[in-house]
């Protein structure tokens, strides 16, 4: 199997994944797996991350709808076409000037029809466009030469019929009867063909004759604006999900991970609890940001305003237990699995995967118990930051204690 590029490979997964979303580090796990590609290096992941950011920046650069979009830090599914605000203002105008096209074209006068067919026909990549002599019979109505590969020159003799009804079977007889021997035949309708005319075109043994209906005359025109003129349009979208990240100062790593955060209502001592109480509703109701803050607000009586709850469902955002795909806030498949394996374990492998110095901390337990200060001055260093308080330090000891994979014996944090 020939090797896909990153972004071919990352494309396919998604795809076998049902659109999503994934983080690109799950995306990079499945892309190598699969075999799709022989990625090589200490940090692959870095490489599809960038690859996925840099294709929707190019899209959007040059006026067109990413093939992904980005769904939070470092989450990406397959575009949705969704027709709404100016995208279906775009859709109706586009289909209004397509249907004013045909209207027109089907009220040119005969010659001017067989000019615009020979137009299309030089565009589309004939050479020798010869529109014949004008009799108004029915006969032959352009001629042209089709050079196929480099090497085979296909004479086409060309009928254009500029009809309300289907074209016959009739047609395609004489239109084949009249050929030159070195000739193939080609009709082009604005209307379409009748279903003896599609038999007689594709008989066996006979010099095959090409057909050419009204919808797919109306593409060729658009496709290679003859009659249609294309405009680029920008457009703004508001992202909601942008400004939440900076409303919480929620920077990413040069890993890509979190440096941020946050802890959770219901208690210091119940974390995972309070998560799988969110994971439950969310999985069942798949709500809406404002639902799910009402639901926070009713569940969770100390939880009042509606910038600290924000900041609680974060917390699942960062862990990539849930996604908010600008509608409605789905659980992940890790989500899922922490309602359905060990939460504690499940928890812990976001941990370590989605935010900064989590993973490296942990290792450098496995040497050494650390006080507060020792593990504050750990992350400082490890991640390159300068952080006037220990919140952020306190916050990673807070989740390893809950989830089990610390303890704190007298003054000193230890591997569990």
């Amino acid at each position: 199997m020939a090797k896909m590029t990153i972004f071919e490979a990352a494309l396919q997964v998604l795809r076998e994944s049902d659109g999503g979303p994934l983080h690109f580090r799950e995306i990079t796990k499945r892309a190598i797996d699969s075999g799709y590609t022989k990625l090589s290096g200490q940090t692959p992941d870095a490489s599809f991350g960038a690859a996925l950011y840099a294709h929707i920046k190019r899209a959007k650069a040059s006026g067109q709808e990413p093939t992904i979009r980005q769904i939070g830090s470092g989450q990406f599914a397959l575009s949705k076409k969704t027709e709404i605000g100016a995208l279906k203002l775009i859709k109706e105008s586009n289909a209004k000037v397509r249907s004013e096209l045909f209207d027109r074209i089907r009220e040119l006068h005969p010659r001017t029809f067989e000019n615009l067919v020979g137009a299309l026909l030089s565009s589309i990549g004939f050479e020798n466009v010869v529109v014949t002599k004008y009799s108004g019979d029915g006969g032959l109505d352009i001629e042209a030469e089709l050079t196929v590969g480099g090497v085979t020159n296909v004479k086409t003799a060309v009928q254009v019929k500029r009809w309300k009804n289907n074209v016959s079977g009739k047609i395609v007889r004489e239109l084949r009867g009249g050929l030159k021997t070195d000739q193939r035949g080609l009709i082009i309708t604005t209307s379409s063909f009748t279903r003896d005319s599609k038999k007689e075109a594709e008989a066996e043994s006979k010099t095959p004759i090409s057909l050419i209906n009204g919808e797919q005359l109306l593409n060729l025109l658009i496709q290679y604006e003859i009659g249609i003129s294309k405009k680029p349009i920008s457009y703004l979208e508001l992202d909601l999900e942008q400004l939440e990240d900076f409303e919480a100062g929620s920077d990413i790593s040069s890993s890509g991970q979190s440096l941020g955060l946050w802890p959770l209502p219901g208690g210091r001592e119940k974390l995972v609890e309070s998560t799988l109480k969110m994971l439950r509703d969310i999985a069942q109701t798949e709500p809406t940001n404002n639902q799910m803050i009402d639901w926070m607000r009713a569940t969770f009586p100390k939880a009042k305003s509606e910038k600290t709850i924000k900041g609680y469902i974060r917390v699942l955002k960062t862990l990539n237990l849930i996604i908010f795909d600008g509608e409605e806030i789905k659980i992940t498949e890790d989500g899922s699995k922490a309602l359905t394996k060990d939460p504690k374990e499940i928890i812990l492998n976001q941990l370590r995967a989605c935010v900064a110095g989590v993973d490296q901390y942990l290792d450098a337990l496995k040497e050494r118990a650390m006080t507060l200060e020792e593990s504050h001055e750990f992350f400082k260093k490890e991640l390159s930051v300068d952080w006037e308080t220990n919140y952020q330090t306190k916050m990673r000891l807070l989740w390893l204690e809950n989830v089990g994979a610390i303890i704190k014996e007298g003054g000193t944090y230890v591997l569990v």
